[in-house]
């Protein structure tokens, strides 16, 4: 199976499954599984996965092997054009969304980008469709910024929720009023939660209830010092369950990652609050599915009275002064709208189908110094092939020295990251030179060249990009197939 068709299947079954969930969810409400465990939540996977792969790869940078870095580089980049784009595209068509699609939808949307980190897992892609030469003196400087910035934006996010947190719980208290803890417990059944992980606290800080914690044994459902009638208590847990359950703060901490990571984009810190408020106006959605007209209105009078700050990376019943028009309108007199499983499904699959289409390079120079370490008369061409995905044909050159010649005048990028042979017919040339190294094997494939060297560790593959591409006029001229052929299975 090519890995085309892998990618094509991939995108089907993960975008299959989060369409088929969402839809579910839709159907579900706040009844029973309320946990919405898919493959797009749980926000933490992709930040988490590329700062342990980040940690990694400075600990063999430091033993002398900077290709892990370099890989991560690569798909830092890509992750970053990806989300940037979508991201903008999803900005200019929420209008649209919100008014034809489900809330829940257009939350989901927000961290579908979450997906990708099913891509990073797979090792190797095709041979991009779209190469980035970024030059070599530019690359240290640009990445530098780049890092300082997104270390400095993440570690000020994380810095202010760690600061918000101890401010909020200084001097909380457990809840221990048993009319309070009767409701609580009453929207636990509600929901099948049967582990009692979560505690109630009462902060005389907080001025809206709020749910604030990552971790299951750091959450706190926070109570502001003030009276709350059982059915207010009511709306407000079923208000915290729904975010709970659907792990909102990871989705925020995601987003935050996301916004850390394309810094520089403006878009990307506008994107960020409209997620918030799709969070929220989803959360809602779900709660007044189970309410009645009496019920909804009271539910928006709460929210109307309810003003507070949510930091950090917290949920809080209380609405912007933005999004409070919007809100309220869709909790009294919340329209019919259709679930978005097609459509968030399509955009999952679409988003991984699309990972891998762009590749990076770096470390410009000639194919003299990068093939033959800058003695091509030293190299010796021994054998020369035409070669597909079903078949071997020996080739004769006509003129050892133009060929030589030729590879060592083209310019030459250093990709960034490791690549397969490419499939679905793509004819390539398979090259072995003798130099006083050792042998040297050169595969070239579209506007790319595979080199694979015998003193190198490991047989260590370097993957270069041609700028103005191959000369296969050129090839075809020097290289003559011989008749008949090997046949590859």
């Amino acid at each position: 199976m090519s890995t085309e068709m892998a990618r094509i299947l991939c995108a089907l079954a993960v975008g299959g499954i989060v369409s088929w969930q969402v839809f579910i969810f839709a159907q579900q409400g706040i009844k029973e599984f309320w946990r919405r465990d898919t493959l797009v939540q749980g926000g933490g996977l992709l930040p988490l996965l590329l700062i342990g792969m980040f940690l990694l790869s400075l600990f063999s940078g430091a033993a002398g092997d900077w290709s892990d870095t370099l890989r991560l580089f690569g798909w830092v980049v890509e992750i970053f054009l990806l989300i940037s784009v979508y991201f903008i595209l999803l900005i200019l068509v929420l209008p649209l969304l919100r008014r034809y699609f489900r809330a829940e939808a257009c939350a989901m949307l927000w961290v579908i980008p979450n997906c990708l980190h099913l891509a990073t897992l797979i090792d190797n892609w095709d041979w991009p469709q779209w190469v980035i030469p970024l030059p070599t003196q530019w690359l240290a400087a640009l990445g530098t910024v780049w890092l300082t910035g997104m270390i400095g934006v993440l570690g000020w996010k994380i810095g202010s929720h760690l600061w918000f947190r101890r401010w909020l719980l200084r001097g909380a208290e457990e809840v221990s009023d048993p009319a309070v803890l009767a409701v609580w417990q009453e929207e636990l059944v509600r929901v099948g939660e049967k582990d009692q992980r979560f505690t109630v606290v009462i902060s005389p800080q907080a001025t809206t209830p709020m749910t604030i914690g990552l971790f299951s044994k750091s959450v706190r459902v926070v109570l502001p010092r003030r009276h709350y009638t059982p059915e207010e208590l009511k709306l407000i847990f079923r208000h915290e369950l729904v975010h709970l359950g659907r792990e909102d703060a990871w989705s925020k901490f995601f987003l935050t990652f996301c916004t850390a990571v394309c810094w520089f984009n403006p878009l990307m810190w506008l994107a960020m609050n409209k997620s918030a408020q799709d969070l929220e106006l989803s959360c809602d959605e779900v709660v007044v599915s189970s309410l009645n007209e009496g019920e909804r209105r009271r539910y928006a009078d709460l929210i109307l009275r309810t003003a507070g700050d949510g930091r950090g990376f917290t949920t809080c019943l209380s609405a912007s002064a933005s999004a409070l028009r919007y809100r309220l309108k869709g909790i009294v007199q919340p329209p019919k709208r259709r679930t978005g499983a097609v459509l968030v499904g399509v955009a999952t699959g679409l988003l991984l189908f699309t990972f891998g289409r762009v590749g990076v390079a770096c470390g410009v120079g000639p194919g003299a110094e990068s093939l033959f370490g800058g003695e091509p008369g030293n190299a010796s061409l021994t054998e020369a092939a035409w070669t597909g995905e079903r078949y071997y044909i020996p080739a004769a050159c006509r003129d050892k020295g133009a060929l030589t010649d030729y590879l060592s005048s083209l310019t030459l990028y250093q990709m960034v990251g490791e690549y397969p042979y490419p499939g679905d017919g793509m004819e390539r040339v398979s090259l072995t030179y003798e130099t006083p190294q050792g042998e040297l094997e050169a595969d070239l494939y579209g506007d790319g060249i595979r080199v694979m060297t015998s003193w190198e560790e490991s047989s260590r593959k370097h993957y270069y990009y041609v700028s103005g591409g191959l000369d296969w006029e050129k090839l075809e001229g020097l290289l003559d197939r011989w008749q008949g052929g090997i046949a590859n299975g």
